[in-house]
């Protein structure tokens, strides 16, 4: 039996239907334009709600939405461990910016333009795609363009010209794998432009941008802080906090270290699990990291590992970075520490044999001296040594530098050295403005001065040395590298918590895309490049790295001796 309707019914069925999705049209568009004026305000998730009805996210990752969208806070910085979901959270941002606000430009970077597509972009593809109602524009191979005021685009690293000219209400930039040196100069033009900044990284480095912008007080720890651009939120993310691992979810069907209870049976470290008890253990977030893998790099060997991609936490020392490793340290400060006994005896009782062992051991052959012109600032700092070691780190206070120069010369004659036969070097800084007022009339007692100007030429590696400053440090560092050249000399060094302090402070700031030549971390903003947004050496350790300096002049005093000895032979 065929049931037929006639024209008017089945035109009236039409008018129903299209009257029907016009009203469901008209209350989801309200209902959209709802959600938008909230997250414009700061209530983030009744958008998210709508747009990912399915999607699962974090405590920390709705931290990182309500953080970006609260109107309070211009800038937010994300370290965390290794396959959190640091990106997801951002690619999210990426969309919901971009659709709420119609003049929003969003400026995406990254440690190369073809990680910033295939990377970061690619979050914000992903999570756009699945959108429940898309806003306008047109989806690209690397960026979003609905018009000139309206867009999401890519930024190069290698040129300046992307960070710039970037002006509208709304400019959001997000840095991605923000530690990369090479995206040290483009931090700068970005905050100058910037509604709101993202930063994501993982805490691999103890300097630079990234690293300044979370508290030196408890920086691992997830808190809002006042800063010079108003508030900035700092959010550490832990393998802990990670849904998959809570959860205990595993990556492949094998028991991790420790083992593990599924469903009551338990299955010891490196025994397979049955297909029944695996599917129990799938991942509820996708592409996060799970139990067994935040497992296995929680109980790396390695320190730097544990404590930085399993657990989000800046390291104690930074390999690539740092000039010299606090772990460097140990074996020359022990070996010090071995002999001073025989240095309290030599130097209070004048024990003759202890005198002479000690003249043996660590040998006094030069000397280094960071001059300071201050009664009651800075001290002069004099540095005394030889080829094993430095003995004794010495320091002064004098406002007349003429003081400051019998005082240097007392020093030096304590050792059974006369400085003003010549034959010992004494290096000076000349670059502070002081050292040369000690080191004029020094030389016109026929001491031997070596200049030392900080801002020079390497003479000995430019290709590696951005200036004489780097080159001092990096070459002491050479030296007390327990597996570089020198491993088979051991060396001694005071064992001096603020000398420490001091040697460990400069990191290397590249000044190429190489990756090679290298700066180092100035001491004070009169040193400072104008581009240097970095904290100085003053600010890091409260004062001048004065012992440190002293050190790494009577090094290179040592080192210039030897050249010359060589050349006269």
């Amino acid at each position: 039996m065929v049931l037929s309707l006639n024209p008017s019914t089945t035109t009236s069925l039409i008018t129903i239907g299209r009257e029907q999705r016009f009203r469901t049209q008209k209350i989801i568009k309200a209902e959209l334009n709802t959600v938008i004026k909230q997250a414009r305000l700061g209530n983030i998730r009744p958008f998210v709600k709508l747009q990912w009805p399915t999607v699962h996210l974090d405590d920390w990752q709705w931290d990182i939405l309500e953080s970006l969208f609260n109107p309070t806070i211009r800038r937010v910085f994300v370290k965390g461990n290794t396959g959190c979901g640091k990106g997801a959270a951002a690619g999210i941002a990426c969309c919901i910016y971009y659709h709420i606000w119609n003049d929003a430009k969003i400026i995406i970077t990254r440690d190369s333009m073809k990680m910033a597509q295939k990377i970061a972009f690619g979050e914000v593809d992903k999570w756009w795609r699945q959108m429940s109602f898309k806003p306008p524009g047109n989806l690209l191979v690397s960026g979003v363009y609905d018009n000139k005021q309206h867009s999401i685009s890519l930024a190069n690293p290698k040129h300046i010209e992307g960070f710039r000219g970037s002006h509208s209400p709304h400019v959001f930039f997000w840095f991605d794998e923000a530690t990369a040196p090479n995206l040290e100069d483009k931090y700068k033009l970005a905050n100058t432009q910037a509604k709101k900044f993202l930063a994501l990284s993982n805490p691999s480095t103890l300097a630079g941008t990234f690293r300044d912008s979370f508290p030196i007080e408890s920086p691992d720890k997830t808190q809002t802080i006042v800063d010079q651009y108003g508030k900035t939120r700092c959010i550490t993310v832990s393998g802990w906090d990670c849904t998959n691992v809570k959860q205990k979810c595993l990556e492949q069907p094998v028991s991790p270290i420790g083992g593990i209870k599924i469903a009551g049976t338990f299955y010891p470290h490196g025994a397979p699990i049955s297909k029944e008890h695996f599917n129990q253990c799938q991942q509820i977030i996708p592409g996060q990291t799970c139990y067994d893998e935040f497992i296995a790099l929680l109980n790396d060997a390695d320190p730097l590992i544990r404590n930085v991609y399993a657990l989000g936490k800046f390291p104690d020392q930074d390999p690539n970075r740092q000039i010299i490793i606090p772990d460097w340290l140990v074996a020359p400060t022990k070996l010090w520490n071995r002999w001073h006994h025989l240095w309290i005896r030599a130097n209070r009782d004048r024990h003759e044999s202890a005198l002479k062992l000690l003249e043996r051991i660590l040998p006094v052959e030069g000397f280094g001296l960071d001059v300071a012109a201050s009664k009651y600032g800075d001290t002069s700092v004099l540095a005394v040594g030889g080829r094993n070691g430095i003995r004794a780190i010495h320091e002064c206070q004098f406002s007349d530098t003429q003081q400051t120069m019998w005082w240097v010369l007392e020093t030096a004659f304590s050792y059974g050295i006369d400085l003003k036969q010549g034959h010992v070097p004494i290096a000076i800084d000349w670059g502070g403005g002081y050292g040369n007022a000690v080191g004029d009339p020094l030389k016109r007692l026929n001491v031997h001065v070596i200049e030392v100007h900080g801002n020079a030429t390497s003479a000995l590696d430019p290709q590696k040395y951005a200036n004489k400053r780097a080159e001092l440090y990096g070459e002491t560092g050479r030296r007390l590298d327990p597996a570089g050249d020198f491993r088979m000399i051991p060396f001694s060094l005071p064992d001096i918590q603020t000398l420490r302090a001091e040697l460990i402070a400069p990191i290397k700031i590249y000044s190429g895309h190489d990756g090679e030549k290298y700066y180092i971390t100035p001491k004070d903003r009169r040193g400072a490049d104008e581009n240097y947004m970095g904290k100085t050496l003053r600010e890091i350790l409260g004062r001048s790295p004065d012992r440190a300096d002293a050190v790494v002049y009577c090094l290179y005093a040592l080192r210039d001796q030897r050249r010359r000895r060589l050349i006269v032979a």
